[in-house]
């Protein structure tokens, strides 16, 4: 399923309009609809995380990275310590390329990476 249509089926899923997802993402309801017909295929970094969070979708999905079907998770951190350390990368500027690095190891993995971190900053 393209980005495109993953959007729209989300958006719809939670009940939302055109204008609602506007609203909440901060672009216009105009650039919604662009992105949900296909016709804006690049969006800006905080576009695609405002987007993963509001309709709790991977950040990958939203690039095409990855593929969505019905059965993919809302949230792709499924340990709670994992989605924890995830949005703590994410939000972090100092740790943000190590976010869509480590969505596939547990916890204690990503635990020693940022101690190496820390260790050698």
């Amino acid at each position: 399923m393209k980005a495109n249509e993953v959007i729209r089926l989300k958006r719809k899923e939670k009940n939302m309009t055109l204008k609602d997802l506007a609203q909440r993402v901060g672009v216009s309801e105009a650039t919604v609809s662009r992105w949900e017909s296909g016709d804006i295929r690049s969006m800006k970094r905080p576009n695609i995380e405002a987007l993963s969070k509001i309709l709790g979708i991977s950040p990958a999905i939203l690039m095409e990275w990855e593929e969505y079907d019905e059965t993919t998770p809302e949230h792709y951190y499924l340990d709670p310590e994992s989605r924890e350390m995830a949005e703590f990368l994410a939000n972090n500027k100092d740790y943000k390329v190590l976010f869509d690095a480590m969505k596939n190891v547990r916890p204690s993995e990503i635990q020693s990476v940022l101690d190496f971190i820390n260790d050698h900053k």
